[in-house]
Order: structure tokens, then sequence, then C-alpha cells
């Protein structure tokens, strides 16, 4: 479709989860999905698994001091169709704003690094998972599979999309995405450290100024496409509450002041927060401003030779059973609607939350 909202204003969330507590990052989200509604924005960008909170604690100890920590985690996860997003759903109908929500899937015994968008009449119209878990992370979560990989979807205020973490640096994902056209893009981002904690061996790519200065930049020109970067903060509380007793906690300022917008062609639009900021921080969209810098490079169109270069992205859902019915034919159910995502937003939660 055509976007017939080309000038809008959008937020990017700067702010801490609620760690481990799934009502209280319920409550979080609602809460900064009103402030942003409330300042007439159409859009709202969360960061990489903000409910409940990104598991800091995975790259901070060892293998028995995470197990009452990952117990925790998986029961504070968020099930899709569960009271809690029919909440988040019914928020985004109320304030007539498009939702890029990261959040820890339970999927019947397995979490998955969940992206979903939800539109302002609290649909989800897209359902995604991180293909690959990073490093330590695959000790918590399963990869994506064809069904739940794409990551574009088209509005009326223009084609938004959204990828976690290190997918943003993924050249095959940001392929795909510039093949659809992306305009707006959400780079969710964890909990990353500064660079002043580096210690040799750790590589540069592992802390929050290389994924904040380098690489968000470097999607925004190669795709050129609107880039917000909403990153988490964390509080000396926050920090504590991911510390086994016996431990010393770490200084929670090394982790903070990470969000970033750029505009299609990788300038930054908004300063660097401050290490003791929380909220939303915004921009102005014009999807016209983005026609100059497509003219120069689409890489999903004239700046690409698919007859020589091309990407094959396998869509299906492959499932550990698979039912074949009388004709012979297999049976095929989408991921959102076996997580129950294609279902309405429910309308008494919605008049609850009125």
């Amino acid at each position: 479709m055509v976007a017939t909202i080309r000038k809008y204003k959008a937020a990017a969330v700067n702010a801490e989860p609620g760690w481990l507590n799934l009502e209280l990052s319920v409550q979080k989200t609602i809460h900064w999905i009103n402030e942003a509604g409330n300042a007439g924005c159409k859009l709202i960008a969360f960061p990489e698994l903000w409910i409940p909170g990104y598991p800091y604690w995975m790259w901070r100890v060892n293998y028995q001091e995470s197990l009452p920590l990952l117990k925790k985690y998986r029961e504070n996860s968020l099930p899709s169709d569960s009271p809690e997003m029919h909440r988040i759903r019914a928020a985004a109908k109320k304030n007539s704003i498009f939702v890029s929500l990261g959040y820890s899937e339970v999927d019947l015994n397995s979490l998955y690094t969940t992206q979903v968008m939800i539109d302002p009449t609290g649909k989800v119209i897209n359902h995604r998972r991180k293909i690959r878990a990073t490093h330590v992370e695959r000790l918590v979560f399963g990869d994506g599979t064809g069904d739940t990989t794409s990551m574009v979807v088209d509005t009326e205020i223009g084609r938004i999309g959204h990828l976690n973490c290190w997918e943003n640096m993924n050249p095959f994902l940001k392929a795909y995405a510039v093949s659809l056209g992306e305009q707006v893009h959400v780079a969710a981002w964890p909990l990353y450290p500064h660079a002043t904690t580096l210690t040799y061996p750790d590589p540069y790519t592992n802390i929050s100024d290389a994924n904040s200065d380098i690489v968000t930049p470097a999607y925004a020109i190669e795709t050129a496409s609107y880039t917000l970067a909403p990153f988490q903060t964390i509080s000396a509380e926050g920090v504590r509450l991911q510390t086994p007793p016996g431990k010393d906690p770490e200084d929670h300022h090394i982790y903070n002041g990470n969000t970033r917008i750029y505009g299609p062609d990788g300038q930054a639009l908004i300063p660097k927060p401050s290490e003791n900021f929380e909220g939303l921080v915004f921009v102005d969209i014009d999807l016209d401003e983005g026609h100059l810098s497509k003219a120069l490079n689409d890489f999903g169109g004239h700046y690409m030779r698919p007859d020589l270069v091309r990407l094959v992205v396998d869509t299906d859902r492959k499932g550990c059973v698979s039912r074949v019915n009388g004709s012979g034919t297999h049976e095929v159910v989408s991921t959102l609607e076996r997580v129950g995502l294609d279902k309405p937003v429910d309308e008494e939660i919605l008049n609850g939350e009125e």
C-alpha cells in the first residue's frame, strides 16, 4: 500500500524493564505506550526482550548460579495468548499507535526472543522470532523458524521493520528487509556495557559503543531507513536483583544512555541520552526524506543484480510433528495462529483498561 500518513512522530524507549517480574513489566509497557500516545506518536519502539527484561545475568554467572534466575525468568516470561498480552494490545488500540514490542515468549515449554508489531486496532500484524540466539543466550532461548523470519509490514505509516540485537548486523537479514522496501526500522537492543569496561580478549563487537554508534547507523545507511534503536537501562536495584549472593554488584551506570535514532542517510537525529535519563526519545519522521538516499542505493531494486547475487528465504514452518490429511496434503498451521496471536483483542480487557 502507499503510506497515507507520511509525516508523523515516533518514540524509542530508553528505560528500565520490570526485571524478572511479568506484571511490573506489563505495567511499564502500558505506561510508555500511554506516554507515547499522549505525545501524539504514531509508533513506539521497545528494546529486545523488554518483557521481563534482557537476562543480563547470563553473561555474569556460572551454571549453578544461573538456575534460580533461569527458573524465575521462565516463570515471568510472556505467553502470546494471555491476559497480559491482551492488555498491551488494548493499550495500543486505546492510543491508536503502532507498537514494536520485544519479549521473552513462552511457547509450550520453550522460550523465544520474540518481537510483535501491534497496529492501532490492537491487531498483531507481525510475529517474528530471533533466528539464532547469541552465544550464551542459547542456554535460555530457542531459534525462530521460517514463518517467524519476515520483519517488514506494509502500513499506513510506511513499511516498518524490526530486528533483534545482532540481527541488525546480519547482512542476509538486512538484504531481506531492504528487499521488502523497508522505510522505518526498529533496531531493538538489549543491555550492553560501555567500551570502558572492555577487557581483552572480549572483542569490541560486544559493547554498547559498537552497536549504538556503528552497527545502527550502518543499518540506516545501507537500507536508507529511519532507524530507531531502543536500549534498556538498569538501576542499582536491577543489578542487585540479578547478582547471586556473595558476588559484588556492578556499577549500573556502565550500561545506560545508549538509545539512538538515525535518519535514512545515517545522520544522528537525537543527542545521546545521559546515563541517568529514563524515558522516551522522539523523532519526526518524513517518509519523503528517504527518497534521495534510496535513489542513490536501493539494494532491493535498481542498485542490485539478482541475476548475479540473490538471497533464498525458506518461509515454511517446520514442526516436530507433520500432519497429513486424508488427501495426502500436509496441514500447515502458522506459528502466529498456533500461539493465539491471530485472535482479536479482548474487548473486556480493553474496556477495563479504559
